[in-house]
């Protein structure tokens, strides 16, 4: 034996031959696992059935199906949960949203929506928009119900989606509006954001209170100082928030307010002394 060359046949070292009948065998399994996943897929087994929606207010539940695409024949496996919910947080009621794929074939779509803070119409327009508190038109209605009124540039009706004013700034004329009462005694009916940047607020007793621009940071910073000298002229007794003769009270330079009534002023109110008036507009 030694000294020879021991190799396999060629034949041994080909794999061995499969019988036809298996090979249609595992054709034939292929095919059945395809149509039982399209069953399962597209059938009635596993196809959403029911839809639970909680949270809801503003939106109706086949409204918030649809949004979520959960409308038609989707089937539960085919539910990517995550995606549904940006799908949902698409919608400007909606603020938060969860979306949870049960078996055999119900999905519960819990929403949060946002809250109007204020209501908003564009100059002399009568159309009243909700706001939410990111300063988002929501829609529109047909009365304030109590909500902070804001009149804006006069111009075109905002749309859905919109933001019609600056947030930081809706959240001060909030503020404001809640604080007047124990500041100074009176309630607030409006705030006018002009196409200046100038800020008036009109009392419901109907004089108003001019502010002058709020559009820079710093600008906006002094209405604090300003809100602060509207309390202390009346402390001091230089105005009374009460009376019918009341026109204006000018807080534009909070150092040195200045107080127009209807009876001893005709022209227009001009700034207060060492205050900046604002541009004209182009």
């Amino acid at each position: 034996m030694k000294g020879q060359l021991w190799t396999r046949s060629e034949r041994a070292l080909r794999e061995p031959d499969v019988h036809w009948s298996r090979r249609v065998v595992a054709a034939l399994a292929v095919v059945v696992e395809a149509m039982l996943l399209g069953w399962l897929w597209f059938g009635p087994a596993l196809a959403v059935h029911t839809v639970e929606v909680a949270g809801a207010r503003h939106l109706s539940p086949s409204q918030v199906a649809q949004a979520a695409g959960l409308a038609g024949n989707a089937s539960i496996i085919s539910i990517d949960g995550e995606s549904a919910q940006q799908r949902l947080l698409g919608q400007v009621w909606v603020r938060t949203a969860a979306v949870h794929p049960q078996f055999p074939g119900k999905v519960i779509v819990s929403v949060s929506e946002w809250q109007p803070v204020a209501v908003y119409h564009a100059g002399a327009s009568p159309k009243l928009f909700l706001l939410s508190s990111q300063a988002v038109v929501l829609g529109p209605t047909a009365t304030a119900g109590g909500l902070v009124v804001i009149q804006g540039p006069a111009g075109s009706d905002p749309h859905v989606g919109d933001h019609a004013v600056d947030a930081q700034l809706l959240t001060a004329l909030v503020n404001m509006q809640h604080a007047m009462p124990a500041l100074i005694g009176q309630d607030v009916s409006t705030f006018i954001f002009d196409s200046c940047g100038d800020l008036t607020m009109v009392a419901k007793r109907g004089w108003k209170v001019y502010f002058g621009r709020v559009l820079t940071p710093e600008e906006f910073n002094t209405l604090r100082d300003k809100l602060t000298a509207l309390k202390a002229i009346a402390g001091n007794g230089n105005v009374d928030y009460s009376s019918a003769d009341l026109d204006y009270v000018n807080v534009m330079n909070p150092a040195e307010p200045a107080v127009g009534y209807k009876s001893r002023a005709s022209a227009p109110p001009s700034p207060a002394p060492g205050a900046t008036p604002s541009p004209q507009c182009k």
